[in-house]
């Protein structure tokens, strides 16, 4: 789903930017096995940050970013093509944005080295389609590392769905039980998952060779 304008504002605050390059890509983007020739996915990219971000500290052949909304994509090439004083020095020329899915992306099987995501699945209604369609679009022994925001408690599970929204207003309701659930549904194997305060890191691959002929 698209952005309200007030979580765009959010989005595009000197907060936001500081939990991305301070907390956040710090931990879902350390101790990769990303090399040179490697092709890469941004979901959910906003403002174009995140995707930065993904250049500042890997060694990527190319970084593609998607959102669904077209405004999105438009602030993101601007904010690539004049970045901030931080990242005058990071790579640009590999980085391309697109107007997409992820629920339904256009991109072939087992297209992708790694795949990323900065707190957008509970942004998206069908979010366990993304998962699916991140495990097809990867390579195997491909990696799908991430953070997600806000998590529900497990225990709040058995007050139902109308516990959920009360605690969520405007986001998709997701557990913690039920995101691990779903990647394990979906044939990834759970490398690492941390949980801290109300987010949770965590990093998965799709098993099955070696990601780099």
């Amino acid at each position: 789903m698209k952005l309200k304008a007030a979580e765009k504002l959010l989005i595009r605050s000197p907060l936001r930017a500081y939990m991305l390059r301070r907390l956040e890509a710090p931990r879902v983007l350390s101790g990769l096995d990303v090399g040179e020739r490697s092709v890469c996915l941004d979901i959910g990219c906003g403002s174009g940050m995140s995707t930065l971000l993904i250049n500042e500290h890997l060694n990527c052949g190319k970084v593609l970013g998607i959102d669904i909304d077209p405004e999105m994509v438009t602030a993101a090439e601007e904010y690539v093509s004049h970045p901030p004083r931080w990242a005058r020095n990071i790579r640009t020329d590999n980085i391309e944005f697109l107007c997409a899915d992820a629920t339904s992306s256009p991109f072939p099987d087992s297209h992708f080295d790694a795949i990323f995501l900065f707190g957008a699945l509970h942004h998206i209604k069908e979010w366990k389609n993304v998962i699916s369609e991140v495990y097809r679009a990867l390579k195997e022994g491909g990696v799908f590392s991430f953070v997600e925001e806000p998590l529900v408690p497990d225990h709040l599970s058995r007050f139902g769905q109308s516990a959920y929204e009360l605690v969520l207003i405007g986001a998709v309701p997701i557990s913690e039980k039920e995101l691990k659930a779903a990647l394990e549904k979906g044939e990834f194997s759970i490398q690492h998952s941390e949980r801290f305060w109300s987010v949770c890191f965590v990093r998965a691959t799709k098993e099955g060779g070696n990601r780099h002929p």
